[in-house]
């Protein structure tokens, strides 16, 4: 091989290498972004929740509807209907934010629908009052979280990333 040959192979290497570590270090700042991006998607999605009871406790007061009634006006715009069992309904709403939730998170959820609609008015808002302050640890749960890990959830991808491009050139 000549001189010239080795210089252009040693070039293309290099601009190899420089394409390899840009390329690692954009993954690696994309998935710091995405892991701490779920943890704010949890908090979301716990408020939503939060929400949620707070206008079915209003509206169970005032419009005194069924439960499928009183749930349908929901963040998710999921639909509950009267033909289905409310439990059922119930289950399959809160797991479409499985992704998004821890598993404590999904069991109080689950668990809500004990006893719902099968006493007065009264003690049914008592049950939402329960699980709203039961939620509410959740929301602090999740925001202490934020605080302590969503940095971390996105240096920590991208200090590696950083590492293994060093190593590389």
């Amino acid at each position: 091989m000549s001189g010239r040959s080795i210089r252009y192979t040693k070039c293309v290497i290099s601009v190899l290498k420089l394409f390899l570590c840009i390329l690692i270090l954009f993954c690696s700042a994309v998935i710091g972004l995405h892991l701490s991006q779920q943890l704010k998607r949890r908090l979301d999605v716990l408020l939503d929740f939060e929400q949620l009871l707070h206008h079915a406790s209003i509206k169970i007061e005032y419009t005194k509807g069924d439960l499928c009634e009183v749930f349908s006006d929901n963040f998710a715009r999921f639909d509950f209907r009267r033909d289905v069992s409310f439990e059922e309904q119930w289950k399959r709403f809160v797991e479409r934010f499985s992704g998004f939730m821890k598993e404590d998170d999904i069991k109080l959820m689950l668990e809500f629908t004990d006893g719902l609609g099968a006493a007065d008015i009264d003690s049914q808002q008592k049950h939402l009052a329960l699980y709203v302050k039961l939620l509410q640890e959740h929301i602090d749960n999740a925001r202490v979280n934020i605080e302590k890990r969503s940095k971390m959830y996105r240096i920590m991808p991208l200090s590696l990333g950083m590492a293994v491009s060093l190593l590389i050139i």
